[in-house]
């Protein structure tokens, strides 16, 4: 069919037509017939929205509309779905403080089914199973979620069973970072007297089998010697998972995904006295869940999704809080100063790592690093109408809560917030409880393994310096900083940028 320039000019102005007709209805009418909804950040094409810039850099994305509507809660287009974006801290501290109109059950329900738990596993953990039992009290009213919950909470708030988990944690530490037991994977080269190492694999290797031998004992890592690596690869593309990638595009993550799921499907299936040495968390847990009538499959798929929870940041908290050290000689040296006194025959005392009058520029830099480095993200589902701010949220729309915005406010943290600074932590005692900190989220949802994650990475950092002279090595001295990888969505510790990790050399030091 052929058209003249005249057919095209009308086609063209029709469209023009109908595309502003769209933008005035989507961005001027809509909101003006709703003034209390948070309003839409504009975008130009229909449906897809802010997608694209989501992905790629969600950092931005959250400025741009933070700094857009000043603050206001506000709402995002993702592929035809509106998100309410809450960005100001009072704001985030409503969202956080209502457990009664905002929903996190719909994202738990989700995480469970991306694991690939059965549906009929997913609807178990939701039920209350032990409500006939009077004996239990306010327990036995509970789901297996909350229980599971209560479970978390028992073993990693201060007390006997944290401590004892810490001493699995610090024992797994202290083996990782001997020089004959350094994982074989994290070794680049080495000789009598010297090491190369990837600080990344280090660190993942490391805390990864501290985490797996500490929650479980020796059993899930005997059975299934490569879990480490296969959860190392998983983590690599979980975000696929996190964000309901169709699976026919998230192969890279469903593989390692499955291989994670094997290894706990061989630790459920041991006889209980192979599990012996079971932190209490999971043999309470695993008890209460058969006595549910939880199958074995979607036991070790709980498991899993615990794992990766417990598993996932700490890791990456890790190795850019080391990175940061190493690549700043006097931050090594005050650091390393403050470190021997912890070191007692040759093991750490974590408390006194995490005692700021001890450490103080320690904890200062773990502090900085995690304002730094964090992504974190929680969310919530709007069960009935909400008011946040100035706005009303609407039922069944989910709330996003991003943390990240607020770590980098210049009116709390300084006019360098852009830059790595421990001292921003010295200079103002307090920081650490401005309302805009928010590194493990809050409320509810306030990250129950804080705790240790403190403690096993500043246990591997005292190890690291307190054993070794660890620097660059000569050929890799221009290598540029590693960084910061914001365009994978993370709701985490950010990984750094595919292929940049840190090569570090390590020698002996004299005692």
């Amino acid at each position: 069919m052929d058209f003249s320039s005249g057919d095209l000019f009308r086609i063209g102005t029709a469209l023009a037509v109908l595309y502003l007709g769209w933008y005035l209805i989507a961005f001027k009418l809509v909101p003006f017939g709703r003034p209390n909804e948070p309003k839409p950040l504009p975008y130009f094409i229909p449906f897809i929205g802010h997608a694209r810039w989501f992905f790629k850099d969600r950092d931005a994305l959250f400025a741009y509309g933070k700094n857009y509507f000043k603050d206001d809660p506000w709402t995002v287009t993702i592929a035809g779905t509106n998100l309410y974006v809450v960005t100001l801290s009072q704001h985030i501290a409503e969202v956080d403080k209502n457990t009664k109109t905002l929903s996190y059950d719909l994202f738990v329900r989700q995480l469970h089914e991306g694991f690939n738990m059965s549906p009929p596993g997913v609807e178990k953990m939701w039920e209350i199973p032990m409500a006939h039992e009077k004996h239990l009290g306010p327990a036995g009213r509970k789901h297996l979620v909350d229980r599971s919950g209560d479970f978390h909470r028992l073993q990693l708030f201060p007390g006997p069973q944290l401590e004892d988990l810490i001493a699995r944690f610090l024992a797994r530490i202290e083996h990782g970072t001997t020089w004959e037991n350094i994982p074989r994977p994290c070794v680049l080269s080495s000789t009598k007297d010297a090491m190369v190492i990837s600080l990344y694999k280090w660190c993942g290797n490391v805390l990864g089998d501290a985490a797996s031998r500490g929650f479980y004992g020796d059993a899930l890592v005997d059975t299934s010697p490569r879990m480490v690596q296969d959860f190392l690869e998983f983590d690599k593309q979980s975000w696929m998972l996190l964000y309901q990638y169709p699976s026919f595009l998230a192969s890279s993550m469903l593989a390692p995904r499955n291989l994670v799921t094997k290894a706990f499907d061989r630790y459920v299936a041991l006889a209980p006295e192979r599990k012996e040495d079971a932190a209490p968390y999971a043999k309470s847990l695993e008890a209460l869940q058969i006595k549910a009538g939880v199958s074995s499959r979607d036991r070790a798929i709980g498991f899993q999704i615990f794992h990766f929870a417990m598993n996932a940041n700490a890791y990456k908290l890790c190795f850019w809080l080391l990175a940061h050290i190493v690549c700043d000689h006097s931050l090594l040296s005050q650091i390393r100063k403050e470190i021997i006194p912890a070191v007692k025959g040759g093991q750490v005392d974590v408390s006194l790592l995490v005692d700021e009058k001890a450490c103080p520029v320690l904890n200062a830099a773990f502090n900085e690093t995690l304002r730094y480095t964090s992504a974190a993200t929680s969310g919530r589902t709007v069960t009935s109408d909400t008011r946040i701010g100035n706005k009303i949220f609407y039922p069944g729309t989910k709330v996003l809560l991003p943390y990240r915005p607020g770590h980098f406010d210049d009116t709390v943290y300084g006019h360098n917030v852009h830059d790595f600074d421990p001292q921003r932590f010295l200079r103002t005692k307090d920081l650490i409880k401005d309302p805009s900190y928010r590194p493990f989220g809050g409320g509810a949802q306030y990250c129950s393994g804080r705790f240790l994650a403190r403690r096993e990475v500043v246990g591997f950092i005292a190890y690291v310096l307190y054993r070794y002279d660890i620097g660059r090595p000569e050929e890799s001295i221009r290598q540029p900083f590693p960084r910061l990888d914001v365009n994978t969505p993370n709701l985490g510790i950010i990984s750094p940028m595919p292929g940049e990790d840190l090569r570090v050399s390590i020698r002996h030091r004299e005692l």
